[in-house]
């Protein structure tokens, strides 16, 4: 039984009952006998009828009763123990009969509030009724449902309860948003003095915005943290709205309220973390998840910074998260395939192959996912194996065709197996559905080269540079490998028709500025288009720079880097027309291979 009924019940209890006393009190005097009226009759005389005629009121009126009341009282004393749906119809069909018949004003309020509370009972059951129903049956329920609340909220327009579960009821599908609207505002209005359910109504009507009503669902979630600061709910349903607007301070606000309150909510701190590397805020990312393992260590969470540290480039303290997660967890396969991962970019192949070992061991299932594949073809790569190498890429490819990194990932790993006209294939593909994505179109501007056609090379090179102007800042490329590439050809082509010394310098003297001076085959470019242009002097300068950073860095094209400087100390400009042979030794699949 709802607690308002209860406390009605409790609170008439005593009030009837000191009511009673009362007329008790005034009643006993009237019944007692005067002592002489007992004498007289013990003595056989007759009792004084003239007084009790003047004592007697002068009308004949008797007091009211409602026509309802039987009804009515029959109706409360059935609600105490009503609790199955047949009882709640009965005291339903009891407090109906009596508000029919007619009740004093006291008495119609009482009744209409009393109805409405059962009515919202009757509303529960059949909404957890339909819950555990499935198709016709649910939605007949459901309506149903609807109709008992739609008379409960007749009977009493202040019942909050059922305005919130008609709204509840209407979230699911085929509800109705409107109706959602309608009933979460009326409540909101009658929970003005209660805050925390108050905060709780706003969020459920803030789900109700079309995505273009963003301005008033923050409005709502705004008044949900203002009224309960405490509702975790609200403060991470507008983080997530900050999120997609582009408030990351604002969002983070929020997450960092959220993880204070809770520091266990790794999923949380999760969704966020993905939510703001999307957007490129990687700093932003690692600042939360940093507090989050302040407030609480997690090996979870130190292999998710692991990863954000790597994207940043900063391996040793991604290795070292790695590190705390295992030891934590020393059975977590993923943190080993990361640290596999970490060990390879140090060419420590035999520490990847034996986090990688371990990690298939823990979980043989772990062997065919796509970051193992990736693994042991990165092991492949160090071990020479380009065969296997490959294979594993081409794998990667065929489950996700769309992913372009991959495809160039297999272009440049038949690049450096001598089989540039595959590369040229893969990379065709991915331009047929994408024509102007810069990276794909230096790549096959880089195989063009390795198959001497430097026209075709040329072409790749000069959309390359427009799409790159043209594309959005979010879009990563190497602008400076473009730039390089195209004026090294435009410099040294044997093709007296294709070579523009002026271009050349153009280009290369831009790869440098974002180079900072500090690649030395791009100093080796800028040297060779000054050559190209008759500027000896210059390319001079510029080779000599060349050489001496490349024996500092021991680089591994140093004899050509001198051959260069040679060159221009002659008064001759250099060319180079490289024709890559195609490796002509087939790749076969493991899947091809005979166990002997």
């Amino acid at each position: 039984m709802p607690s308002r009924l209860v406390d009605r019940l409790v609170y008439r209890a005593p009030r009837l009952a000191a009511v009673g006393a009362v007329l008790l009190l005034c009643v006993t005097p009237l019944l007692e006998t005067p002592a002489h009226a007992q004498d007289d009759a013990q003595n056989g005389a007759p009792p004084v009828l003239e007084q009790t005629q003047a004592a007697a009121p002068a009308t004949d009126d008797k007091p009211k009763i409602d026509p309802g009341q039987g009804d009515l009282d029959e109706a409360v004393i059935a609600r105490i123990d009503a609790d199955t749906m047949k009882e709640l119809e009965a005291v339903g069909a009891l407090l109906e009969s009596a508000l029919a018949k007619g009740l004093s004003d006291e008495n119609e309020s009482f009744a209409k509030k009393m109805l409405g509370s059962v009515l919202l009972q009757r509303s529960q059951s059949l909404a957890g009724e339909m819950m555990r129903s499935r198709g016709r049956a649910q939605a007949k329920l459901r309506d149903e449902a609807f109709e008992v609340l739609q008379d409960a909220v007749k009977y009493d327009p202040t019942l909050v309860e059922a305005y919130l579960l008609i709204a509840r009821l209407n979230l699911l599908p085929d509800g109705d948003k409107d109706a959602i609207t309608a009933a979460t505002s009326k409540a909101i209005e009658l929970l003005a003095d209660r805050p925390t359910e108050q905060s709780q109504a706003y969020v459920l009507r803030s789900l109700t915005y079309d995505d273009d009503q963003d301005e008033e669902r923050m409005a709502d979630l705004n008044a949900a943290v203002k009224t309960d600061p405490e509702n975790m709910e609200a403060r991470q349903a507008r983080a997530a709205l900050r999120l997609r607007q582009k408030d990351v301070d604002g969002a983070i606000e929020d997450l960092e309220s959220i993880l204070a309150e809770d520091p266990t909510n790794q999923r949380v701190a999760e969704t966020a973390v993905r939510q703001l590397v999307e957007m490129n805020r990687v700093e932003a990312a690692l600042s939360l998840i940093t507090k989050t393992l302040e407030a609480k260590p997690s090996e979870g969470l130190y292999r998710m910074r692991a990863i954000l540290y790597r994207m940043e480039g900063k391996e040793e303290e991604a290795l070292a998260d790695l590190n705390k997660a295992l030891a934590m967890q020393p059975r977590d396969p993923m943190s080993l395939l990361q640290r596999a991962e970490i060990a390879l970019s140090r060419k420590d192949v035999k520490s990847a192959k034996d986090d990688l070992r371990a990690a298939t061991r823990l979980a043989p299932q772990l062997e065919q996912v796509d970051q193992a594949v990736f693994v042991r073809c990165l092991i492949a790569i160090e071990e020479g194996r380009m065969a296997d190498a490959i294979n594993d890429m081409q794998l990667l490819v065929d489950r996700d065709p769309e992913n372009v990194v991959r495809q160039i990932q297999l272009a440049n790993l038949y690049l450096s197996d001598d089989r540039p006209r595959k590369a040229i294939e893969v990379l065709s593909n991915v331009l047929d559905r994408d024509p102007k994505n810069v990276s794909v179109l230096r790549s096959r501007g880089d195989a063009l080269l390795a198959v001497g056609e430097h026209k075709e090379a040329i072409v790749d090179y000069e959309r390359a540079i427009k799409s790159a102007d043209e594309s959005d800042e979010d879009e990563e490329f190497d602008l400076t490998g473009i730039l390089n590439n195209f004026a090294w050809v435009l410099a040294t082509s044997p093709d007296d028709s294709l070579r523009n010394g002026k271009r050349a310098v153009e280009l290369a003297e831009r790869a440098v500025e974002l180079s900072e001076e500090k690649e030395a085959h791009i100093l080796s470019t800028l040297a060779a288009a000054y050559a190209e242009t008759g500027d000896f002097e210059k390319a001079i300068q510029w080779s000599k720079k060349c050489v001496e950073m490349g024996r500092d860095e021991e680089h591994e094209q140093i004899s050509q880097l001198e051959d260069e400087l040679k060159s221009y100390e002659a008064g001759k400009p250099w060319r180079e027309k490289t024709e890559t042979e195609e490796n002509a030794v087939p790749i076969i699949s493991s899947d091809d291979l005979i166990d002997t």
